[in-house]
């Protein structure tokens, strides 16, 4: 209940804050067959982690959800880089999160010779010290 509360909260400020201002930009590549998202943090704002030490409470993990495809296959779950772990007063919980930047690799089997467009959302929560703002992404990725 009270992550509901807080991501209700917090939509209601993402709605006049997103149009003007995403403290998170992401640079997508690739390395052999793994896709790299690459999250630029600005100062003063933390990204969530994927994978979250309690993730049915608390903030909203990063997810990153791919278009279904038949030229590609996702492999295992995402990798993410090694982030910050502690106990945060606000959400009452131990909580994962990154400052500055931060690597998700999602590995994939790529099943098709020619040119692969690979697509999806990244969902997000970004927080400072005053707010939390969830977030969406749409990207699209040609995988060569």
């Amino acid at each position: 209940m009270k992550q509901f509360f807080l991501a209700l909260t917090a939509s209601l400020f993402s709605l006049t804050l997103t149009a003007q201002h995403n403290p998170v930009s992401f640079e997508i590549s690739h390395e052999n067959q793994t896709i790299v998202f690459k999250a630029s943090i600005e100062k003063g704002w933390h990204l969530y982690a994927a994978h979250l030490p309690n993730p049915f409470e608390g903030p909203l993990p990063t997810e990153i959800i791919f278009n279904e495809s038949e030229q590609f296959v996702l492999q295992d779950s995402i990798i993410e880089s090694v982030g910050h772990t502690e106990m945060d007063d606000a959400f009452g919980i131990e909580v994962k999160y990154f400052e500055n930047s931060a690597t998700f690799k999602q590995p994939i089997k790529v099943t098709s010779k020619a040119d692969v467009t690979i697509s999806g959302t990244i969902y997000y929560m970004v927080c400072n010290d005053e707010m939390c703002i969830p977030l969406e992404r749409a990207f699209s990725y040609i995988y060569k």
